[in-house]
């Protein structure tokens, strides 16, 4: 049953400030290398300096701002052709996990990806788009959790990461969600009758397109 999936882990109240930012940059609220005034922060937090600061810290550690001495923190912007050699690097990653997987891949999984694809569908019906960022993020780290490789699992979530401003920004376009969807039904298909290479063309569709909408958006170059 879709209700009892876990969407992410229960978020740590100390964190609350820096979740909410986070959110906040992912969907482009606070646009990249916005400034991060810790004077406005604490006001709209009603927050200590010392938690604004630990915000902060914490954006950091999660690739999402720079600290810049003398200068403060903004939040982090790639140039163009960055953004390219980052997704360069995470389809390199991605096509060595899906080459690792040991064909066949248990019924549970499949059905697990099923159930997420089913609670995906529901959130974008009702426009709960940080359910879908979430439930997205679910759905490929449960594909490439099958490569039994802990550590380039890791590795994929880290790159991916670093994207999710990249990712996010095309969720509100018209019918870019209902294409995902029908995306992630083939990779469930492919998965599922051992499919490596349709699997991998299929990843790499997906990734490509909302970064290209995102360099276009924000006129960067290679």
């Amino acid at each position: 049953m879709t209700d009892h999936i876990s969407l992410a882990p229960a978020s740590d109240p100390r964190h609350a400030i820096a979740d909410t930012l986070e959110m906040d940059i992912i969907f482009g609220r606070l646009p990249p290398d916005q400034r991060l005034i810790e004077d406005d922060l604490m006001a709209r937090f009603t927050a200590s300096r010392h938690k604004v600061r630990c915000a902060i810290d914490t954006l950091a550690l999660r690739g999402l701002v720079v600290r810049e001495t003398n200068k403060g923190a903004h939040v982090c912007g790639y140039s163009g052709a960055e953004i390219l050699q980052i997704y360069e690097l995470r389809g390199i990653l991605q096509d060595a996990a899906i080459r690792r997987i040991h064909f066949p891949v248990d019924p549970q999984t499949i059905e697990a990806l099923r159930q997420i694809d089913a609670a995906h569908v529901k959130a974008a019906h009702v426009e709960n788009y940080a359910e879908v960022f979430h439930l997205n993020n679910l759905f490929h780290r449960t594909i490439f959790a099958c490569c039994k490789s802990r550590v380039l699992a890791e590795a994929i979530e880290l790159q991916a990461h670093r994207t999710y401003p990249v990712r996010t920004n095309s969720f509100m376009q018209s019918g870019y969600l209902s294409l995902a969807q029908r995306e992630h039904r083939k990779m469930i298909d492919a998965l599922e009758h051992g499919n490596a290479e349709a699997l991998i063309l299929l990843t790499r569709t997906h990734m490509i397109r909302p970064m290209r909408d995102y360099l276009a958006q924000y006129n960067l170059t290679p």
